[in-house]
């Protein structure tokens, strides 16, 4: 036979599996890509807005600090009882404010103001006695007639006699000669009379507020803006605020707090975070701008697809490499099977030793099912008495022979004397039995092994009609649960060949089942025969000797056996029996779930 250009494998598993596997992988990718893509826009938005808004929240506790600490400052230091008649209070009211000791105290109380660490860039103070301002920075002291410009606020702060404490852009940094900042002026007045005397001025540098940020909230995405109620920049981040009034500062002064819906501005549009100082007025501004988020979540997307996209290649390559090696095993597999076809059954399937996989199981079987093909076409005959004989010992192994012998004489009985339709329901009962009992499975459901008990005691109710009775009552719940193979079934012919009376006619059984804290638990309980103690003991001690196990009650140390097996010790099997009474088998297991869960 001509071989086929078209090989089995390439016309079968390469176009249509590993077409299946492409299409499966390329649609959990694109899956996948849309939940990154949702994910990360969501959360890396909130994230960054959050980080903000800490960022902002951290500033204004920087400021109400700054704040505070002059005030404390002023409070401990001027308008003390000491102050007021030795201190700075009483030189800045003396007759002799000019002379040289009440200037140097003037200094010695700035000096003393800088504590380490500090923010702070200068501090300059106006006394009105003498016209005159002194000022001093971390390096330097100063000393100006009450005329410059560059120090109108401080001295227009002493002019108004309702003015307290206001922050203003500094303009006074350039004529000390320190770096840019902004000032807290504090109108200072005598205690007694409530005049005003002078004025105070702290700077704050701007660089100690961006190192501030750098430190605390390293990474956050955004610009940072302080600004007064006249809209003057106070603190810029980007730089490109100061000296003018922020152009958009009316929508923030209005208003006590923000939505959460982005602000169109110059060049897009912002997501704001605000935070208020009511006294002496003052907003803190955190804007992130709507393309630093995109773009952040673009670069996480790019990022992903990348290594999606890698992972992807590599996971297609690997499944082509190990198709194309099983294919080879395949078309093998069908050069074969095409030569059997041709009747050349003494062909077999070269097998790679090299390679261990499913197609060289499948081969090995295949090879030895040709084997078997062989022999049985040699000798079919004696293979079907083989076969005849294994079948009944299977049987036999899984119903008890003495029930079979009984049940087979009671169908022949009925059908010599009489048509009956009991002889048809006997049939196909026992048929359901047969079916049931050749299965190979070890554990089934316990609504099968129900129905598999049911059909046995119907037989035996048609056997022994009138004699006795029985019923079930299962707990819904237990229905679905896994339980060992004809284990109920045993226990009741374990009833049938040793507790069933067949010279009494109210033998009963009763079979329960009940969930008792999460374990399944079984009773079968009749008014037999029982057992006596001795036998009860010597059963009972067989199931942890197993070199006492004999032919009687064979079927419940197999039970026993197995359910040590599958379960462990959560489970029990007990027999409580009073003899001339009747007995209970009581089994119990842990309950595990439905099957296939």
């Amino acid at each position: 036979m001509t071989k086929d250009t078209k090989p089995y494998h390439k016309m079968h598993f390469i176009s249509n599996v590993y077409r299946f596997i492409i299409i499966l992988i390329l649609l959990i990718f694109t899956v996948l890509i849309l939940l990154i893509n949702y994910n990360f826009s969501r959360q890396n938005k909130q994230y960054s807005l959050d980080y903000n808004m800490s960022a902002v929240k951290g500033l204004t506790e920087l400021l109400t600090d700054q704040e505070g600490y002059l005030l404390q400052l002023l409070n401990n230091t001027y308008k003390s009882y000491y102050a007021y008649k030795e201190g700075l209070f009483s030189h800045l009211n003396s007759s002799h404010a000019d002379s040289y000791s009440s200037r140097q105290e003037i200094y010695r109380f700035l000096y003393e103001a800088f504590p380490s660490g500090s923010e702070l860039s200068s501090l300059t103070l106006y006394a009105a006695a003498d016209d005159q301002i002194y000022s001093v920075t971390k390096q330097v002291r100063k000393n100006y007639p009450g005329n410059i410009s560059e120090f109108y606020p401080l001295i227009e702060c002493y002019g108004n006699p309702l003015t307290v404490l206001k922050v203003i852009p500094s303009v006074s940094y350039s004529k000390l000669g320190t770096s840019r900042s902004y000032s807290f002026i504090y109108c200072l007045r005598d205690v007694i009379t409530i005049t005003n005397i002078g004025a105070i001025q702290a700077d704050y540098s701007v660089e100690a507020v961006n190192a501030y940020l750098s430190a605390n909230y390293p990474g956050v995405k955004g610009d940072f803006l302080i600004i007064d109620l006249q809209g003057n920049v106070l603190f810029d981040t980007s730089g490109r605020w100061y000296d003018q009034t922020f152009p958009w500062a009316d929508q923030f002064i209005s208003c006590s707090s923000l939505t959460k819906s982005p602000i169109q501005m110059e060049h897009g549009k912002y997501f704001v975070n605000m935070e208020s100082i009511s006294y002496p007025g003052i907003r803190i501004l955190g804007m992130v701008s709507q393309k630093t988020l995109s773009a952040d979540i673009r670069k996480n997307i790019l990022l992903m697809l990348s290594a999606t996209g890698t992972l992807t290649l590599l996971t297609c390559i690997g499944i082509y490499i190990y198709l194309n090696s099983s294919s080879r095993q395949l078309n093998r597999i069908y050069n074969t099977m095409l030569h059997i076809q041709n009747g050349e059954l003494d062909t077999y399937i070269p097998i790679d030793k090299k390679h261990k996989n499913e197609l060289n199981d499948i081969s090995v079987s295949f090879n030895d099912m040709l084997r078997d093909l062989n022999l049985y076409i040699d000798k079919v005959y004696k293979t079907e008495i083989e076969n005849q004989r294994y079948q009944l010992k299977a049987l036999q192994s899984q119903i008890n022979p003495h029930f079979l012998y009984n049940t087979l004489e009671a169908i022949r009985m009925k059908a010599v004397l009489r048509e009956e339709p009991e002889i048809a329901e006997m049939v196909y009962i026992l048929s359901r039995i047969f079916r049931n009992s050749i299965k190979t499975e070890g554990i089934l459901p316990v609504r099968q092994e129900i129905e598999n008990c049911k059909n046995y005691l119907r037989l035996c109710d048609i056997e022994y009609k009138n004699l006795f009775s029985y019923s079930f009552q299962i707990e819904n719940e237990l229905y679905d649960e896994p339980i060992i193979q004809h284990a109920l079934l045993v226990m009741i012919e374990n009833y049938i060949m040793h507790g069933f009376d067949s010279n009494r006619n109210d033998n009963t059984l009763l079979i329960t089942g009940e969930d008792e804290n999460g374990f399944a638990v079984f009773r079968i309980r009749d008014n037999g025969f029982g057992i006596t103690p001795a036998d009860l003991v010597r059963l009972q001690r067989s199931f942890r000797e197993p070199a006492m196990n004999t032919a009687e009650r064979i079927g419940l140390n197999n039970i026993y056996h197995r359910m040590k097996l599958l379960y462990g010790e959560d489970c029990d099997l007990q027999i409580l029996s009073e003899y001339g009474k009747g007995t209970e088998i009581i089994f119990s297991f842990i309950r595990k779930g439905e099957i296939g869960k």
